[in-house]
C-alpha cells in the first residue's frame, strides 16, 4: 500500500485495549452516535472564485447551484427543535463554496439566530465588502472565521490562486474588525492560517499582527482530504492504531440542492444518503443507507476506488500488532 510521509498519533496517548482495533473504536461510536444528528455544513452554495491550492473544489464535477430558502427554512426548523447538547453544536454555514455569494445569506444567518442556533461562518476576505459586512453583523453570526493564509500578495496568491487580492482582503479584514468593534458586537471574529510548506514560516508574524487588533488567531492544521496529491503540502496527523473514520457516527452535511453526505470531504456528493425534500435529517441519519455505510467503516470494506478507501489510505494506521 502507498504510504503517504505523515505523523502518526501523538505515540505518548496510550490508549485502552478496547480502542486498538476497528471493532472496539466501532463499538466505542455505535455508543456515542446521538439519535439526533449534528448539523455540521449546511452549503448555501458551491460556487466559487477562488482556486485554493489546498482544496479539492477543482476536481468537482456536480452542478453549481444556490440553496432555496425554503429548504434552508425546513432544515433550520428540525435542527432548532431538537434536544441538548446536539442542538446548541456548530453549524458551519459553508461547505463547497463561497458562502458571501449567496444574495440570501444574511437572511440565512438571521433565521438561524432567530432559532438560538450556533452558526459559523467561513469567508475569504475579498468578498467581505463593507455592504456585506454590515448585513452578516446584523445578522449576528456566532463566529465569523476569515482565510488569510498569506503574509502579502504573492504568498496569498500562491495559496488561494491568483485572483485573491491580499490589498482588497487586509483592507476588508480591518474594516470588519472595526465595524464589529464600533457595534459592540457578540459575533466572534477568527483570523485562520491553514498552515502548508509553503507559509509556516509566515505563522509567527501573521499572529503577531492580528492578535494587535484583538481578534481570535487560528493557526490550523494542515489536512490533505483525502486526496494523494494534497499530502506533500503540508504535516497531516493520521488516525490512532486501528481506528476507522469516525465522521459517519459524527454528523452529516446538507449540499445546496438538499443532499444529504456524511462527510465534509464528499466534494461531488459521492455518497448521498437522502434529500432533505423527502426526508427528515433525522430519518436520514438513522435510515438503512446511512447505517450501511457505517458497515462499510466497521469492516473497512469501502469498495475499490470508493473515495473513502483513498482518503483513509492517507489517514489509517495499521492496527496494533497488524
Amino acid at each position: 500500500m502507498w504510504k503517504p510521509a505523515a505523523r502518526a498519533a501523538d505515540p505518548a496517548i496510550r490508549l485502552p485495549a478496547s480502542l486498538r482495533t476497528r471493532a472496539g473504536w466501532s463499538r466505542f461510536f455505535d455508543l456515542r452516535r446521538t439519535r439526533e444528528p449534528h448539523l455540521h455544513q449546511i452549503e448555501p452554495t458551491n460556487h466559487c472564485v477562488y482556486s485554493c491550492v489546498m482544496c479539492p473544489r477543482r476536481t468537482m464535477t456536480r452542478p453549481i447551484g444556490f440553496m432555496d430558502m425554503d429548504v434552508f427554512t425546513r432544515v433550520m426548523d428540525e435542527v432548532a427543535g431538537y434536544a441538548e447538547p446536539v442542538r446548541s453544536r456548530e453549524i458551519e454555514l459553508f461547505h463547497f463554496g463561497e458562502s458571501l455569494f449567496h444574495p440570501g445569506l444574511p437572511r440565512m444567518i438571521a433565521m438561524a439566530t432567530e432559532r438560538r442556533l450556533n452558526t459559523v461562518l467561513s469567508v475569504n476576505g475579498p468578498q467581505l465588502t463593507a455592504p456585506r459586512a454590515a448585513a452578516i453583523l446584523d445578522a449576528v453570526p456566532t463566529k465569523v472565521i476569515i482565510s488569510l493564509d498569506g503574509g502579502g500578495q504573492e504568498s496569498y496568491a500562491a495559496a488561494r490562486g491568483q485572483g485573491a487580492d491580499y490589498g482588497v482582503a487586509h483592507h476588508n479584514i480591518r474594516h470588519f474588525i472595526d465595524e464589529r468593534n464600533r457595534r459592540r458586537s457578540a459575533t466572534r471574529i477568527v483570523l485562520r492560517m491553514i498552515l502548508m510548506k509553503q507559509n509556516e514560516a509566515l505563522a509567527p508574524a501573521f499572529e503577531e499582527e492580528w492578535k494587535r487588533r484583538g481578534v481570535d488567531i487560528e493557526l490550523r492544521e494542515f489536512f490533505p482530504w483525502g486526496q494523494r496529491e494534497f499530502a506533500a503540502l503540508g504535516d497531516y496527523r493520521r488516525y490512532p492504531a486501528g481506528m476507522p473514520c469516525p465522521f459517519p457516527w459524527q454528523y452529516l452535511v446538507v449540499q445546496w440542492n438538499g443532499d444529504v453526505v456524511p462527510c465534509c470531504r464528499d466534494c461531488n456528493g459521492v455518497h448521498v444518503m437522502g434529500n432533505v425534500a423527502d426526508m427528515t435529517l433525522a430519518e436520514i441519519w438513522n435510515g438503512d443507507r446511512f447505517e450501511a455505510f457505517r458497515d462499510r467503516h466497521r469492516t473497512g470494506n469501502y469498495g475499490t476506488g470508493d473515495i473513502c478507501e483513498e482518503c483513509m489510505n492517507l489517514y489509517w494506521t495499521a492496527e496494533e500488532g497488524g
